[in-house]
């Protein structure tokens, strides 16, 4: 299953729900992205520390959601309903993966 974790800018809550499933089930093929993100920004170091306390080491570049992000996601998985709502509005062919 491929999961995608979407949130504003994906450098705190995306990747740290992507992180934290990794953590849990390994099986699974994970990413996360942000509506408003651009590329290539780290994890911000609030995020970085409370995944470090819970034993996760992460290196983390930020990336936009993308029309391929959303056809390789089998399920996407929002940080907030405002999220679900804009990807619904601006996406609407994968509104049945949110």
């Amino acid at each position: 299953m491929n999961i995608l974790f979407v949130c504003t800018g994906n450098t705190c809550r995306s990747p740290m729900a992507e992180a934290l499933l990794i953590n849990k089930a390994g099986d699974v093929n994970v990413q996360s992205a942000g509506i408003f993100a651009g590329s290539g920004m780290p994890i911000s170091e609030g995020a970085k520390r409370v995944l470090k306390k819970q034993g996760i080491d992460i290196d983390h570049q930020s990336q936009p959601v993308t029309p391929e992000l959303l056809e390789w996601a089998d399920l996407v998985l929002t940080m907030s309903e405002q999220h679900k709502q804009s990807l619904a509005m601006q996406y609407d062919q994968w509104q049945d993966k949110l």
